[in-house]
């Protein structure tokens, strides 16, 4: 399941993808190319049965013709002009595509590194002291029905072998990040998850029943170290953002993931981020094998001129005393 955003940012996903899309119509100049110069070929042969195909080149043997005429000449090179100037805007056509296509990348690259930007901004927010707001108050809906949420980010950079290594460009982060999210979904296939998908090109798992929460967290550590460790294999250094938290409604699961992405964007790197949704709901759980820390309080709101303070916290193992 996906979810796809009003943005600039999806607008210029959504282009992208049209560009490289079109690019398939560069063979269609190819092909017509080929074939202009077999037809040339066999007329010089002179083919008899030729004549049947004369409709695939009227229109461009009159529009040649009106620039070259074949009179005196022993063989007539009309097809093989054709052929030439269809081979000739295949490439013209392949290459302004391609020009629009790394462009319309570049683009992408600079509105998320505005975005990011913005957001970064809110972690000046924080408070010392928080109260959570009426709208993550869970008090109506029994514990029993509420699901668990995942929401994970990787961040992957290329392990520097010498000072004149170039950095990972925007495709090659983008490909890199699939192979992890692949990676991932092949090691939690195990756990059975209600629902899996992606949310603006970031990966979430849901589970029907929240109780699963502390297994989950207790497996899912050790599983992305060992990914880490993989891609280390590759020259590929990762890292993780993500975020819990916790959905009574199915009804309500866009906009939790909404809130979710928000925070992914604040930028956690290797810290169990929960929702303050999460806390009350763990909080009414009978048994508690992990603790939360108060992170501060940080405005979540897509609209930057509108504040939506809401308290994070990080997930602590109560044996340890450490952060998961």
């Amino acid at each position: 399941m996906t979810y796809k955003s009003n943005s600039t940012l999806s607008k210029l996903e959504t282009l992208a993808q049209v560009l490289n899309g079109v690019k398939f119509f560069r063979f269609i100049f190819f092909f017509y190319a080929f074939l202009s110069f077999v037809f040339w070929f066999l007329n010089c042969l002179e083919v008899e049965w030729l004549y049947l195909f004369t409709k695939l080149f009227i229109l461009p043997v009159i529009i040649v013709r009106t620039f070259y005429v074949p009179e005196g000449v022993s063989a007539d090179f009309t097809l093989a002009i054709v052929g030439g100037i269809s081979l000739m805007l295949g490439f013209i056509f392949d290459f302004t595509v391609n020009q629009m296509y790394q462009k319309i990348l570049i683009l992408q690259e600079e509105e998320e590194r505005r975005i990011q930007k913005k957001r970064l901004k809110r972690k000046k927010n924080i408070r010392p002291t928080i109260a959570p707001s009426e709208a993550d108050i869970i008090t109506s809906e029994p514990l029993e029905n509420s699901k668990l949420i995942f929401l994970i980010q990787p961040h992957t950079n290329k392990i520097k072998r010498k000072e004149n290594d170039l950095e990972l460009t925007f495709q090659e982060v983008e490909l890199w990040k699939q192979r992890v999210n692949k990676k991932l979904l092949e090691n939690v296939s195990y756990s059975k998850p209600m629902q899996k998908g992606y949310y603006r090109k970031n990966l979430f798992l849901m589970y029907k029943d929240f109780n699963y929460v502390d297994d989950f967290v207790y497996y899912i550590k050790p599983t992305l170290d060992s990914i880490v460790l993989e891609f280390r294999r590759y020259g590929i250094s990762i890292s993780f953002s993500y975020v819990l938290s916790a959905i009574a409604k199915m009804e309500t699961l866009e906009k939790e993931l909404d809130c979710m992405d928000t925070i992914l964007s604040l930028n956690f790197i290797n810290d169990f981020i929960v929702t303050n949704r999460f806390k009350i709901t763990y909080d009414n759980k009978a048994t508690h094998q992990y603790s939360m820390l108060l992170k501060g309080e940080y405005n979540l709101s897509k609209n930057l001129s509108i504040s939506n303070k809401q308290p994070l916290y990080s997930l602590s193992d109560r044996r340890t005393g450490k952060g998961e």
